[in-house]
């Protein structure tokens, strides 16, 4: 991946042969100066020339879903996987932005190809630049919405159950953590927000609870507090924490928030290592709960980059 204002001119050259020279598409429209506003994926050939590149568009801190576009394939090397290994990049760095989901405008003669990286199509059919095309869509955290109050029990199940691979852990839900009683209305309350990914719905739609959880908060001047990040053990590997982590700190952004800091249980060992994989590093603060998990939780901070 490469910033647009180091975008080789190989790649550049390569849209033009595939847009404007082999599609007719006007060269004023394929080179719309939003390249140095973009992230481009540039792949290679073995032998090092430019096979294939597209481009990455974030609309603004307000928008959950990037814009892919320029996806182009040098035509000897069509069928060899470059197409696929853009898009991956592509929507690897959506991820890494905090984009929820990526949305494309593909040539009607693509949608097959689209389709295959998962893919769908949204709206009806339309010409741009003279070619057909069809709007698509799709989503990096499946699922994901803001969490309901209805979601309280499905959300103790969850917490309930990482909590208990580690000894000692108790969920006291009405001692100690009463929020789950009401969790929309106990963020909302707080100017925060929840996150929720459910799992995928059972036979004939039954309930299958809740995969993934994460929660911001105001923590300060600038300063936000992630909460409750949580993975259903049958949820993990699949970059679900991480997504959510990135996706809270787009919001964080999007409020003029500067800093993320969380609190972490000392015997979360695996979620320490997600966090420093992520950024962030302990502070060396560390408090007691005095709680009937005697918790001891260190905390963990990151200043967030001006362009992520």
């Amino acid at each position: 991946m490469v910033p647009g204002t180091d975008l080789p001119a190989e790649a550049t050259a390569l849209r033009v042969e595939v847009f404007v020279r082999e599609q007719g598409v006007d060269p004023a429209l394929e080179i719309d100066g939003r390249d140095g506003l973009a992230d481009h994926a540039v792949v290679r050939a073995p032998d090092g020339s430019v096979a294939a590149t597209g481009r990455l568009l974030d609309p603004g801190p307000d928008s959950p879903a990037g814009i892919v576009g320029r996806v182009a394939t040098r035509v000897d090397r069509r069928g060899g996987g470059f197409g696929q290994a853009v898009m991956r990049l592509l929507e690897q760095r959506a991820g890494e932005r905090g984009l929820a989901a990526v949305e494309l405008h593909a040539q009607v003669s693509a949608i097959g190809f689209y389709e295959r990286q998962g893919y769908v199509g949204i709206g009806p059919r339309y010409r741009e630049a003279g070619i057909e095309h069809q709007s698509m869509r799709k989503e990096l955290i499946p699922g994901l919405r803001p969490v309901r109050d209805a979601d309280g029990p499905a959300l103790a199940r969850l917490i309930g159950a990482v909590w208990s691979e580690y000894p000692g852990c108790v969920l006291d839900i009405d001692g100690e953590e009463p929020w789950l009683r009401g969790p929309a209305a106990a963020y909302g309350r707080g100017g925060g927000t929840f996150w929720v990914v459910p799992e995928p719905a059972g036979p004939g739609g039954a309930d299958a609870g809740i995969a993934a959880c994460c929660g911001l908060r105001p923590g300060g001047p600038a300063v936000v507090e992630l909460k409750s990040l949580y993975v259903a053990a049958t949820a993990r590997r699949r970059g679900l924490g991480a997504a959510l982590v990135r996706r809270a700190e787009r919001a964080a952004r999007a409020a003029g928030a500067g800093r993320v800091e969380l609190w972490t249980d000392s015997r979360f060992a695996d979620a320490h290592h997600l966090y420093r994989r992520l950024g962030y590093e302990p502070t060396g603060h560390r408090r007691e709960l005095h709680d009937r998990s005697a918790t001891v939780e260190y905390e963990f901070g990151r200043d967030l980059p001006a362009r992520p």
